[in-house]
């Protein structure tokens, strides 16, 4: 035997053992017991005293069409995310305005009813303020655009760039908050997919509670903290009030035993919308409006007048964790701690706005506007939960929210436009039915060859033995998860990896008919059969690509497993079964059977 060759055949074998090397992990997690299985699916790291200390953790995963879950279809309200953007980024530019003594607009104007959501109509008292205005915003804001321009009057929008990749920041954001979510729902291998321009798809194989991860994935948990201004009398202004809408003037004491103006509308609380649009059609620039329950009175509601600033979000907290009122209130509650950053704006604001009231905004909802009685320097602040309920509920509303706190705010709102669950036994008679008909294929498919091919077809299974060991460490090393389709895409890159042996042996066939030696024909058939094989397994490649790009959840996974079968088929194909060729023509030259 030639020394290339062996070094060759050497090569094959280290491939084979590191191949099984990255299948081991897969081989024994499909080999757990159910227990182990529900043990494992619990806690990660439960996976690990499975495996000997040299294995690798990472392996296949079943899907959700072979081990039951639910599958979850997210759209993300990526129109919501821009406007919040944008509405901080007016603030920024207000707030820089006024620091650079830059002319501020004396109104402005959304231009959301002429179709133009993202425009912002801006008056001045002059065409040289405007100018000045525009001049300096230009410097400080590339994202805006002067879209029109009439006097005194600029008409200014978002930069169609900058409005796009807010959206794609959204919806991968999301993705990523997602994530942090499900991980602490106990779900260890759950697919989360971008789905589209803003759909997100959900994964949760092994999980049984619908309802449970809808409300977990589905919270918002837009934390806010905004000061009251309980020293406007905007909502007086308002006109067309329904008769069930009250407008109440109330007050409060402070710690200095002065009062404090609280003026709100009261409300029934299935007319929340009602409010909503009726505040919305006489907008106030320089002020908030959000809504909160009555008091432990879940049955009517309240406005609160904030003010535009938000010193404090979500984002600033560090940890969030359930705690216990006193005797006196034993509500639970959540505990949030600020990040030492935050800790000190949280002091600073509450040194300079003692006797004044500070909302928790909750998913644009106010929790609660307690009174700042003294300084607050400890860098926590607490949300209580209140509304009349059983204590288990304000329990698990606690425990999950403190949850959702810690995993972070969604950008934007997410809705949900699918809901499907599998049942264990569906994928079980799945993986059956699939384990049955491996089995037959693979028994016709090697009758066929050996038959037909003789020692050409155990060649080409030894190659399909080689490919399938390739492409399952590829998709072990990659952690992938295992669908039926995919299951799909392994069978046809066994069919593609036979087709590609058939075309070698014909042409070496061929050879041998022609009168050649066995060493010249089993040359001149492999160099014949390179070109073919080659131009069939690009064009499968490239539709792989395609697939893989454009498609999602079930569509991926075929198209991953079709990519690495598509590679480890035409490797196996040219350089595999030619080593054992090369090795038979070496101990064997005057004749091959074929």
């Amino acid at each position: 035997m030639h020394t290339n060759t062996k070094l060759k055949l050497l090569l094959a074998l280290a491939l084979l053992g590191v191949a099984f090397y990255l299948v081991w992990p897969t081989a024994v997690y499909f080999s757990l017991s159910p227990d182990q299985l529900r043990e494992v699916k619990r806690d990660s790291n439960a996976f690990a005293k499975h495996l000997p200390s040299w294995a690798s953790q990472s392996h296949l995963v079943p899907g959700l069409d072979l081990q039951g879950g639910i599958r979850l279809l997210l759209g993300v309200d990526t129109d919501k995310a821009v406007a919040e953007r944008a509405a901080r980024l007016a603030a920024r530019l207000r707030e820089k305005a006024l620091d650079d003594d830059v002319p501020l607009p004396t109104a402005s104007k959304h231009l959301a009813d002429q179709g133009l959501p993202h425009a912002l109509e801006l008056s001045f008292t002059s065409a040289e303020t405007a100018g000045a205005f525009w001049t300096e915003a230009q410097k400080r804001f590339p994202e805006l655009t002067l879209r029109g321009r009439a006097g005194s009057v600029l008409t200014v929008e978002f930069d169609a760039t900058w409005m796009q990749r807010a959206k794609d920041d959204a919806v991968a954001q999301t993705i990523r908050i997602l994530g942090n979510r499900i991980d602490k729902m106990g779900v260890t291998e759950p697919t989360i997919a971008r789905q589209g321009a803003r759909n997100i798809q959900i994964q949760l194989p092994g999980y049984d509670d619908p309802q449970e991860a809808k409300r977990m994935i589905g919270r918002t948990a837009r934390l806010e903290f905004r000061m009251c201004d309980d020293d406007t009398d905007i909502l007086a202004k308002l006109t067309g009030l329904p008769q069930e809408i009250e407008l109440v003037r109330s007050s409060y004491r402070r710690p200095d035993e002065s009062t404090g103006n609280d003026t709100y509308l009261r409300f029934p609380a299935d007319k929340l919308q009602q409010v909503k649009e009726l505040v919305h059609k006489q907008a106030f620039t320089n002020h908030v409006i959000r809504y909160g329950a009555l008091g432990d009175d879940s049955k009517f509601m309240r406005t609160y007048t904030l003010g535009t600033n938000v010193p404090l979000t979500g984002d600033d907290l560090v940890d969030a964790r359930v705690t216990f009122g006193s005797d006196m209130d034993p509500r639970p509650a959540v505990a949030v701690t600020f990040s030492p950053a935050a800790a000190r704006t949280f002091d600073e604001l509450t040194q300079r706005s003692i006797g004044k009231r500070m909302a928790i905004v909750l998913e644009e909802q106010v929790d609660s506007a307690p009174v700042i009685q003294t300084r607050i320097s400890g860098g926590v602040a607490s949300i209580s939960m209140g509304g009349a309920r059983l204590p288990r509920e304000m329990m698990a509303d606690a425990n999950q929210l403190a949850l959702v706190l810690k995993a972070g705010a969604l950008p934007a709102p997410v809705s949900f436009r699918e809901e499907r669950s599998v049942g264990p036994s569906l994928g079980a008679d799945s993986v059956n039915a699939a384990r049955q008909a491996c089995a037959a294929g693979a028994l016709l498919i090697a009758a066929f060859m050996l038959v037909v091919y003789r020692l050409g077809g155990l060649f080409a299974l030894i190659g399909v033995a080689f490919n399938l060991a390739f492409v399952l460490a590829g998709l072990s090393w990659l952690g992938a998860t295992i669908t039926l389709p995919g299951v799909a895409g392994l069978l046809l890159t066994v069919g593609m990896a036979v087709d590609a042996n058939i075309i070698i042996n014909e042409r070496i066939r061929e050879e041998l008919l022609a009168g050649k030696t066995a060493a010249q024909a089993v040359k001149g058939g492999y160099d014949a059969a390179f070109s073919a094989v080659m131009d069939a397994n690009v064009t499968t490649f490239i539709a792989a690509v395609v697939l893989w790009q454009f498609g999602s959840g079930p569509v991926q996974n075929f198209a991953t497993t079709l990519l690495i079968g598509t590679a480890s088929s035409v490797f196996t194909a040219v350089f595999i079964t030619r080593i054992f060729f090369d090795m038979t023509v070496a101990l064997r030259p005057a004749r091959i059977t074929l």
